[in-house]
């Protein structure tokens, strides 16, 4: 149905007679649009002891859908691991809004609810498609940034002071190093035929460039540091000859 008449007209082409108004006229018509389409009206006088019925007249009008806007308001960021959440819109018309994803590699959606899939620009489009009473709304479109889930590891340094320079025959010593995770720091030598690393402890071996690498190779919570590397010069150990033996060597 179209249209509805009350008081005096008869909706869609239907031939009822209704009772005259004192003046022998329609007693007061009204009408009702329903729905988009055709509205036939038609008039009727069935007459009375001194008036023949009259012919009926019908007169048709187009009824146009009236049109909807849709309200969808802005979205906010999220992260890649944010729980599915729901979506809200509304349409001026009271129908039901529907959701769709432009983006799928990074939001997909189910009726309402949207679910993060990897990082990106999501984007989702609201509709509402209209009726027999109103025109389809305008799509309104929303997009957000989804940020790459946060891995928990931090990165770290080491902290190696400068060595001093050493002498062959010089006795073993210590080098220390500090990491800002506060995790171990580990020593290793890459020049073993002048030094040795055994743990913390350096060895000389022999005259020349000792260089030592303190490491820390991070854990669940930490990256691991860049290695940090030192060096020293390791001199020949000087050896004093008593003046008494000076001719024997001279002689020699």
């Amino acid at each position: 149905m179209v249209c509805t008449v009350s008081g005096g007209f008869i909706p869609t082409s239907a031939f009822n007679t209704h009772a005259a108004g004192p003046d022998g006229g329609p007693s007061g018509p009204t009408v009702t649009l329903v729905a988009a389409g055709t509205c036939t009206i038609a008039a009727n006088q069935a007459g009375n002891n001194a008036y023949s019925a009259a012919p009926q007249l019908t007169q048709s009008f187009e009824v146009n859908k009236a049109s909807q806007t849709i309200t969808f308001a802005a979205l906010a960021n999220k992260t890649v691991g944010d729980p599915a959440f729901g979506l809200s819109a509304t349409a001026t018309s009271d129908l039901a809004v529907t959701f769709s994803s432009t983006t799928p590699a990074v939001c997909t959606i189910t009726g309402s609810t949207v679910t993060l899939v990897a990082a990106g620009t999501c984007t989702i489009t609201a509709n509402q498609t209209g009726d027999n009473t109103y025109t389809a709304a305008l799509p309104v479109t929303r997009s957000f940034t989804v940020a790459p889930a946060s891995t928990g590891v931090q990165s770290q340094t080491i902290s190696f002071g400068a060595l001093t320079g050493k002498t062959v025959g010089d006795p073993a010593f210590t080098v220390s190093a500090t990491a800002s995770s506060g995790l171990a720091v580990s020593f290793r030598s890459s020049t073993p035929g002048v030094c040795t690393v055994s743990g913390s402890t350096v060895t000389l071996a022999a005259a020349g460039t000792c260089t030592i690498t303190a490491s820390q190779s991070g854990n669940a919570t930490c990256s691991a540091a860049l290695p940090i590397t030192r060096s020293f010069t390791v001199q020949s150990a000087i050896v004093l000859v008593p003046r008494a033996y000076l001719p024997m060597l001279t002689n020699e």
